[in-house]
């Protein structure tokens, strides 16, 4: 019986011990300054030599042309991270509704359901989904977005027209205790 208790406790160190250490974005906790944050990260490092304020890195998902994984400090601590992604040079707009949609599924498998999914629209308009969603987009008309919360973070995928093409990012911000409920209300 000695064996079998044994046995259990064990187990339960194995599957307790990877949540114990989990990170709250990147290999990174919040908090962690951006040395100790620059000692764990094995990516490539492109950020530039001067830069304090940031950490950029070279990051890889599968179906993804490009992403880059962004640090972000205030007074030293970690206090923001960003997965910015990119679609090969000249691909239809539609390119971006699909990554959306794989990025939002890998999310998904890793965190679960969304807390909330929103297309947002300028204000006065219908607030009908559109027929094209690709030229709602190119229109600037759209903004979709999507949440997750952790117990530690709050991550906000959003896709939405920027300047002359689409800007996919998602944006994991530290929850710690704060009511996030208004945070990223729709610009409109």
């Amino acid at each position: 019986m000695r064996l079998l208790s044994q046995a259990w406790l064990a187990l339960g160190l194995l599957i307790v011990t990877p949540l114990a250490s989990a990170e709250d974005f990147g290999v990174a906790n919040w908090g962690q300054n951006a040395m100790a944050v620059r000692d764990l990260e094995q990516r490539p490092n492109l950020t530039p030599l001067t830069e304090r304020d940031y950490l950029i890195y070279e990051a890889s998902l599968p179906g993804i042309h490009r992403t880059r994984l962004i640090y972000q400090f205030e007074d030293g601590r970690l206090e923001t991270g960003r997965f910015i992604f990119s679609v090969a040079p000249g691909s239809p707009t539609s390119t971006w509704l699909d990554q959306f949609e794989t990025v939002r599924a890998l999310i998904t498998q890793q965190y679960g359901e969304p807390a909330q999914q929103q297309v947002l629209q300028p204000a006065g308009s219908a607030n009908n989904p559109p027929d094209n969603w690709s030229d709602a987009l190119q229109r600037d008309a759209i903004i979709l977005k999507t949440q997750w919360r952790t117990d530690q973070t709050l991550i906000t995928q959003q896709l939405a027209w920027n300047g002359s093409r689409p800007h996919h990012q998602i944006i994991y911000l530290p929850v710690n205790g704060v009511d996030l409920s208004d945070l990223g209300a729709s610009p409109f």
